[in-house]
């Protein structure tokens, strides 16, 4: 029995340091992701859920950085007025809102129609950096030959301090690493299955 217990004491050990070091390697991973590329991509699309990706995803469209824009994911209630007050008409026709997508399988669904319906090969692509791991993983899962261009968005604060990690975005990366676990398990089970 003593023995029994040893042995089961150092595989959950050895299961807790596995899951902590991929913790931090998820956080490493998330707060690091950038693009780099000089391309320009084809378009810019926006996952809605977090503060600041729809108005990063316009004012990158502003700045030209693509043709179309598509955010996906947006409640049925909201209508183009409400979103796109502060956008001009001609830059509204470079636009489409994404009524169809619920969560990130979602958003990926509706991304890869979008894509294909304008022969799209690249998008930069706006999201919190705590759900771009996930995302760039949904959606480059579905559609292999799609360059993505990560495009994180980080909360006022992250430049300020680091206190920001002792706020939300802790148990957010928390959060995200569980499904990220989770899909990555479930993707890998329908390939050996």
């Amino acid at each position: 029995m003593k023995y029994f217990c040893g042995l089961s004491l150092y595989f959950i050990s050895i299961f807790f340091a596995i899951w902590f070091i991929g913790f931090i390697v998820f956080c490493v991973y998330a707060l690091s992701l950038q693009s780099d590329s000089l391309e320009q991509p084809d378009a810019v699309v926006v996952l809605t859920g977090g503060s600041n990706r729809i108005e990063t995803g316009i004012q990158l469209m502003k700045q030209q950085k693509a043709n179309y824009l598509l955010i996906s994911g947006v409640n049925k209630q909201v209508t183009e007025n409400d979103l796109l007050k502060n956008v001009s008409p001609t830059q509204r026709k470079k636009i489409t809102l994404g009524y169809t997508a619920e969560n990130t399988v979602g958003n990926a669904q509706e991304i890869d129609g979008w894509v294909k319906e304008r022969n799209i090969s690249s998008i930069l692509l706006v999201t919190s950096f705590y759900h771009m791991p996930r995302s760039f993983f949904e959606i480059s899962k579905l559609n292999k030959t799609l360059k993505i261009y990560p495009r994180p968005v980080f909360p006022k604060s992250y430049g300020d301090s680091v206190n920001w990690i002792k706020t939300r975005y802790t148990w957010l990366l928390f959060l995200e690493y569980h499904k990220f676990i989770f899909v990555r398990l479930k993707s890998l089970l329908k390939e050996v299955l």
